[in-house]
């Protein structure tokens, strides 16, 4: 990085400067100030060990490698090693990176009033104060802001490492979990960090159809668990398109209507409810919530299992296990799929017509025979319901009164797995 050439003028004295400045009483002198400085304006670094050091040995070699490059006749930055180490250290010992920009802040406070301090001692001489104070500044704020600049990408680089490492640990931990290899509850607790595990758990999977959309997925989550009223909840990216994570909670959460209000998605008067979480291509299975460490896996298979009655970019994007336990447990086969053929007979039929019927049906089932409630679900005329009962009637060949559980299950996986 180059900036203004030395004038003319300022050339000798700045020789004089930089040799007289290089010397170590003064070198010493400056670093006492600077640290000083930071450890007064932000009084934990003091507190923390070997930190004071690092800080003196960064200061020192800042001052040096400025020093050494002030009078030349361009200037060529270059963040100091020293420099560079501090930066990893604080973001080893996951300190915010406020704290490091602190750092440079007051440093920058104390190079403004020394260079007044400079200007202001100067006797008479055969230059400008203006001109020695403008290069002096020029000089200054350009090290500065480029000490700033790649000191935070040192620090985001060794804090990305970090947390890489912490995520991979964390799903090592609960792989091993998952597959019964790690069993003690103390000892799983302390594998996830301090997750507790001798409460309900509740486990969320979300999946995105591609990949390089997967960061969708850590806000999404965040989202739900705040919804659901979960507090610290246990996050594990497992690589690909999904992302795993479990609620802790003292008691049993409520996940009633969960599914349906994330269905109501455009729906006049749904802001605020979970509609407003769906994103493209995104799907969600919730599994039911389990004690201890056996329900931490059970709640996760189930979650998964919960995924393969979703459909993405519809009403169904979110499912919980409860709601449609019985269909993933049956799941989709050749021999499911000839009970379901079998129960519904013509219902089965894939014109618009049979599937009005159909789902006039099913919304039948499920409102407890009620015609009225389910022309409320459908938004149609009770009439329209009582017509298309009729004609479900008349395909199936037995009054609506008849109708068995097996029908029921039949029309549920037609719905989840068939739709289409």
């Amino acid at each position: 990085m180059s900036s203004e050439s030395v004038p003319s003028d300022l050339a000798p004295w700045l020789l004089a400067y930089v040799a007289e400045q290089a010397q170590p009483d003064r070198v010493d002198a400056w670093v006492d100030r600077v640290t000083t400085a930071i450890l007064q304006e932000i009084p934990e670094v003091g507190a923390a060990e070997e930190l004071p050091e690092a800080l003196r040995v960064t200061v020192r070699d800042h001052w040096l490698a400025f020093l050494g490059d002030f009078a030349q006749p361009e200037q060529h930055f270059h963040l100091v090693d020293a420099a560079r180490r501090l930066s990893v250290d604080i973001a080893d010992r996951q300190l915010p990176l406020e704290m490091l920009i602190r750092f440079y802040r007051v440093a920058q406070q104390e190079v403004w009033a020394y260079v007044s301090e400079v200007i202001k001692e100067l006797p008479t001489a055969d230059f400008d104060r203006a001109d020695l104070l403008m290069y002096f500044w020029n000089r200054a704020g350009v090290w500065l802001d480029q000490s700033i600049t790649e000191s935070i990408a040192v620090y985001q680089a060794a804090r990305s490492r970090v947390l890489a490492g912490a995520a991979a640990q964390r799903y090592e931990s609960v792989r091993s979990i998952l597959a019964g290899e790690l069993s003690d509850p103390r000892a799983a607790s302390a594998a996830l960090g301090g997750y507790p595990i001798s409460v309900h758990h509740t486990a969320v999977v979300l999946s995105v159809g591609d990949a390089e959309q997967a960061g969708a997925l850590e806000p999404l989550a965040a989202d739900l668990a705040r919804r659901i009223g979960a507090a610290n909840p246990l996050v594990v990216k497992p690589g690909g398109r999904q992302l795993w994570m479990w609620l802790g909670t003292r008691d049993e959460p409520d996940l009633t209507g969960l599914a349906g209000a994330a269905g109501a998605a455009g729906s006049a008067g749904s802001a605020g409810s979970a509609a407003d979480l769906r994103h493209e291509s995104v799907v969600v299975g919730v599994g039911s919530a389990t004690p201890n460490i056996a329900g931490f896996v059970a709640s996760h298979r189930e979650a998964q299992g919960t995924l393969r009655v979703t459909a993405p970019d519809t009403d169904d994007w979110l499912a919980v296990y409860s709601d449609v336990e019985l269909p993933v447990l049956l799941g989709c086969s050749p021999e499911v799929d000839r009970f379901m053929s079998r129960q519904l007979g013509p219902l089965a039929g894939e014109d618009e017509g049979v599937q009005r019927i159909r789902e006039t049906l099913a919304a039948y089932l499920d409102s407890g025979g009620s015609a009225e409630e389910a022309a409320r679900t459908l938004v149609v005329h009770r009439n329209t319901i009582r017509y298309r009962l009729g004609q479900a009637e008349e395909m199936l060949g037995r009054p609506i009164t008849r109708i068995s559980p097996q029908l029921a299950v039949a029309l549920r996986h037609h719905d989840l797995f068939h739709r289409g």
